[in-house]
C-alpha cells in the first residue's frame, strides 16, 4: 500500500467515518512501513482521529461529510504530489502548506 493508492480510495469511498476510521488505519501501517515519511502520515493520521471521535456518535449532514471529505483530499493530494518527488524539501513545505491551510480553516477536524 502507497500514500497515493489510500488517497484514491479515499477519494472514491463515501463520505462518512467510516473513510476516517480506514484512513486512520491506512497511516498508523504507512507510518510502519515507511518511517522516514512518518511526520506526513501522522499529520493525515492525527486529522482523521479527530474526525472520528467528533463525529462518529453525531448525525451530520451529507453536505457536511461531503464538504469535510473535499478538504481531506485536498490535503490528501497536496502531500501526495510531495511524496511522489521523493525529496525531503518538497515534502517540508507540502507539510507546511497543509498545517498553513488546516489553521486558515473551520478546523472540523
Amino acid at each position: 500500500m502507497t500514500f497515493s493508492d489510500v488517497t484514491k480510495t479515499f477519494a472514491t469511498s463515501l463520505p462518512g467515518t467510516d473513510s476516517y476510521v480506514k484512513l486512520r488505519k491506512a497511516m498508523r501501517t504507512l507510518i510502519q512501513d515507511d518511517p522516514k515519511n512518518a511526520s506526513v502520515y501522522f499529520l493525515i493520521f492525527g486529522f482523521a482521529r479527530t474526525y472520528v471521535m467528533l463525529y462518529e456518535d453525531q448525525e451530520v449532514s451529507p453536505q457536511f461529510a461531503e464538504d469535510n471529505q473535499k478538504l481531506m483530499l485536498s490535503y490528501l493530494n497536496i502531500l501526495d504530489e510531495a511524496l511522489k518527488k521523493q525529496d525531503a524539501e518538497s515534502i517540508y513545505q507540502a507539510l507546511n502548506k497543509v498545517v498553513n491551510e488546516y489553521e486558515n480553516s473551520k478546523k472540523v477536524f
